[in-house]
């Protein structure tokens, strides 16, 4: 068995989540569970393949999460894994790139 990576979510990625679960939980719990689901798949298959994904941005890489406008982005640090967002894909990607300043 492969050894995983550590994943450690920034602040803004733990708000990035906790608003669009909220936002998901309002429309229904179905989908919330969806979305909570899909994001904690794209979390343990970057864990488990962190190297895979292509780079968005200098050290930066992206996760494209399946069925929702999600897109996560992370970069490797020795054995951790830095989650920067978990951001959505209709808004301006300068807010996701000023994190990592």
């Amino acid at each position: 068995m492969k050894k995983s990576f550590e994943i450690e979510l920034s602040n803004e990625a733990e708000n990035d989540f906790g608003n669009a679960f909220s936002f998901y939980s309002l429309e229904s719990t179905k989908i919330a569970n969806s979305f909570f689901q899909q994001i904690d798949y794209g979390l343990t298959t970057i864990s488990e393949n962190p190297f895979y994904f292509q780079k968005a941005h200098k050290d930066i890489r992206r996760f494209v999460v399946r069925k929702f406008p999600f897109v996560i982005y992370y970069f490797v640090q020795d054995k951790n894994i830095k989650v920067v967002s978990i951001f959505h894909t209709s808004r301006n990607p300068q807010i996701w790139k000023r994190r990592i300043k």
